[in-house]
């Protein structure tokens, strides 16, 4: 049991690093309320084209913004970062008027736009973008040398949006359905993106031009660059669903010899992701696997993994499941705010410590989980109700320089906490009903199997699964930040159990008590009850998230 110990602790070790950091730097703001402007229409298609200039580190290029018009509007805006300089607004071949304003460009339409009408509009810009201070946590782009010195670029900005690399409407609310990338680097550089590569174009200029198309809808911020001397290693599984998952591992040339291996490793995660949550959704593209100078980042179709190839003794590679397993937990399923990245972060946490009790067992799975409890922080609620900034929900506040960590681990520990009150079967039920709704869901691999969600949808299908009532249990674990405490008081011969609240919220959560060596459910009606007995252990497997 001490070697099971010793290898679960490393192992959430290796899983915490990803949450709980000393980042030092904020990133810049990306989500929140969204201006009526750009609520006013919803985004269809962005295509990129872009020049990469390693020497200067620079980038130039345009971007078509494909849009609905939902509410009339003559001015339309859209997210840019602030390094760049914009030569051009226009649709068609009218040039547009237009302005920049607090990281925003207002282009002006000469007459109002009507619900109903579809409108392009190309941005052409240039400029040094914003070099990334702490990626993934704190991005922007990253230029980079491999062994034998040559360009190693990558972007990665989940905190800070994707206006960092194009003009976008910078909200996770609207995905567009799909994405056009056209990327000209200098020779012998791989462009490896999102989606299918359509071609090569081989330029006069000792350049080429890699052209992408990613058809299903993806989030802003997973629409990103990696660049390098790639060597392609490719590969295939057969999904549960029944199809054959494409795999493709973009890998630079000195680390080659080390691409087998990890793929074969991915193959283990897929099939396990599969078993709890459904097929791998994005079978019509690829699974690929792109190796980056940060750490990891969950791009759809095209994961960053820059974990060097660490395995556990026993050959487990946590950074490369934890980012495959957003496949499911932020990109199949996505927040439609950042109030509720919980989603994203806790349930591929939990996923993370789930995976534990699959190779090691379930007592490795409630030691782990122990573990992660008393790491909870408890400073801000987990899923706020109001509209939210990416950072202020990931780090902590006043400051916003800390990685807070407890939309990882706290959320990965609520949901343990759910399990055992709703039980195995209406909890892992409820987990496939939020990954894929219906069956017929499973099947489809066009782009419509993808869902906003937020806590609410969950609550839903939870108390479907489990017929019971469950407001109590997100109102205190979720939607304000103090955990329970459970006081005991000793009378006589018996022991009396207690939930105290913040504001005396109702709480019901039923507990386990030893009792003599026998452990035994006890029910809290109105948050109290009373055993007999005074020699007794509470919550000995600490199956309940509560104050220390």
């Amino acid at each position: 049991m001490k070697q099971i110990s010793i290898l679960i602790f490393v192992l959430l070790l290796s899983i915490n690093a990803l949450a709980q950091r000393e980042l030092g730097v904020r990133p810049t703001a990306t989500g929140g309320v969204v201006p009526f402007e750009q609520a006013a229409y919803d985004v269809k298609k962005y295509d990129i084209t872009l020049a990469i200039n390693p020497t200067e580190k620079s980038i130039s290029g345009s971007t078509i913004v494909t849009a609905n018009i939902v509410q009339p509007i003559n001015v339309f805006v859209l997210d840019l970062d602030t390094p760049f300089t914009v030569s051009e607004v226009s649709t068609g071949n009218t040039k547009l008027k237009f302005e920049r304003k607090d990281g925003k460009i207002h282009a002006y339409f000469p007459m109002t736009l009507q619900a109903g009408e579809t409108v392009s509009v190309k941005v052409t810009y240039s400029g040094v973008p914003r070099i990334a201070p702490r990626a993934p946590w704190v991005g922007g782009f990253m230029w980079e040398k491999t062994a034998d010195g040559s360009p190693w670029i990558a972007t990665a900005f989940q905190n800070d949006g994707a206006d960092v690399m194009f003009p976008c409407k910078d909200y996770p609310s609207d995905k567009p359905e799909t994405v056009e990338l056209h990327v000209k680097v200098p020779n012998p550089l791989y462009v490896a993106t999102v989606g299918k590569l359509q071609k090569v174009d081989k330029n006069s200029d000792n350049t080429s031009t890699y052209h992408w198309l990613m058809s299903n809808p993806i989030s802003n911020y997973e629409i990103a660059l990696n660049i390098a001397p790639y060597k392609l290693i490719e590969d295939k599984m057969k999904s549960i669903a029944g199809d054959t998952i494409p795999i493709k591992f973009y890998i630079l040339p000195e680390s080659f010899e080390k691409g087998a291996s990890l793929i074969a490793e991915t193959k283990k995660y897929v099939a396990f992701f599969e078993e709890y949550l459904g097929p791998y959704p994005y079978r019509s593209e690829k699974l690929g696997i792109a190796e980056t100078p940060h750490l990891g980042m969950e791009h759809s179709t095209i994961i960053a993994y820059g974990n060097k190839f660490k395995y556990d003794k026993d050959g487990f590679d946590s950074l490369m499941f934890h980012e495959l397993g957003h496949e499911w937990w932020a990109n199949l399923v996505t927040a439609s705010d950042w109030r509720d990245f919980w989603i994203h972060e806790g349930f591929q946490s939990f996923m993370d410590t789930l995976y534990v009790e699959k190779t090691k067992g379930q007592p490795a799975y409630l030691e782990a989980m122990k573990k992660r409890a008393k790491a909870t922080r408890n400073k801000q609620a987990v899923a706020p109700r109001d509209a939210k900034i990416a950072y202020q929900v990931y780090m902590s506040e006043p400051d916003y320089l800390k990685s807070d960590g407890d939309i990882y681990g706290k959320g990965a520990v609520v949901l343990h906490t759910l399990r055992y009150l709703i039980g195995d079967e209406a909890f892992f039920k409820s987990l496939r009903r939020m990954a894929y709704p219906t069956k017929q869901m499973e099947k489809i691999t066009s782009g419509k199997q993808n869902r906003f969600v937020n806590t609410d949808d969950f609550k839903q299908i939870v108390e479907e699964e489990s017929k019971m009532k469950l407001d109590w249990f997100f109102e205190v674990y979720l939607r304000q930040p103090i955990l329970p405490k459970l006081v005991t008081e000793t009378v006589g011969d018996k022991t009396n159990l207690r939930w105290e609240t913040p504001n005396n919220l109702s709480f019901n959560m039923p507990i386990d008590v030893e009792v003599n060596g026998k452990i035994q459910k006890i029910e809290m009606n109105n948050g109290k009850a009373t055993i007999d007995g005074t020699n007794i252990k509470v919550d000995p497997n600490g199956w309940i998230l509560k104050a220390q």
